[in-house]
């Protein structure tokens, strides 16, 4: 006999029959099974998967800085060879230099920009200017017309840096020199920035910041 949930000890049957007798009964669903946490293999496995993560990335990040730090020591000039480190001498001065092998922070007496050459002195004897700053072109570069060379010897002049002893000098300016097409046909490709005066040989010390 079926029970029911009342109390009252009393039989209730269903007008539609018993369970056995419907045809129409729809099967209980199977039941479902409460979630519960992943099991300890699963968090184990991620775990290995993300300090794995973390191993590889220290690794690469190991082996790019190694790079770095070989290929910068693969650069640097080797130790104890004056030719990697500076310049050769030029030779005892006073001297004439053309105009291709002009250096920075060399004094010139009786200076003349449009000549082909000058006078190189000692930067402690008198002398009219001194170069301050040079850019190069590419040997395959065009040529780039004379505002664009004026705009650059300009632009090369404000990275000069004039020191101290230069505050005793009221009559400094700057003036920037730059090939024509005639002789940047010729391979001339500089434009120098020189540091000079008006009144002439009156420097006697180098002006540029070392």
């Amino acid at each position: 006999m079926k029970g029911t949930d009342s109390d009252m000890g009393q039989e209730n049957p269903s007008p539609y029959g018993s369970d056995e007798e419907r045809s129409d009964a729809v099967p209980p669903a199977p039941a479902t099974p409460p979630r519960g946490p992943r099991p300890a293999m699963d968090r184990l496995s991620k775990q290995r998967l993300i300090i794995g993560g973390i191993v590889l990335g220290v690794l690469l990040i190991i082996g790019i800085s190694l790079w770095i730090l070989l290929a910068a020591l693969s650069n640097k000039p080797e130790a104890g060879n004056p030719a990697a480190t500076a310049p050769a001498s030029r030779g005892p001065l006073p001297a004439d230099i053309e105009a291709k092998d002009y250096r920075v922070g060399d004094c010139f007496s009786d200076f003349d920009s449009n000549a082909s050459k000058a006078r190189a002195v000692d930067c402690t004897t008198p002398h009219s200017a001194q170069l301050g700053a040079v850019f190069n072109y590419k040997a395959n570069d065009g040529f780039p017309g004379t505002n664009a060379l004026r705009d650059k010897g300009r632009d090369v002049c404000r990275t000069v840096m004039l020191n101290e002893a230069s505050r005793k000098y009221n009559n400094l300016l700057q003036q920037n020199v730059y090939p024509s097409s005639d002789s940047w046909n010729r391979g001339d490709r500089r434009v120098d920035c020189f540091i000079v005066v008006d009144s002439g040989n009156t420097l006697k010390e180098s002006v540029l910041q070392k």
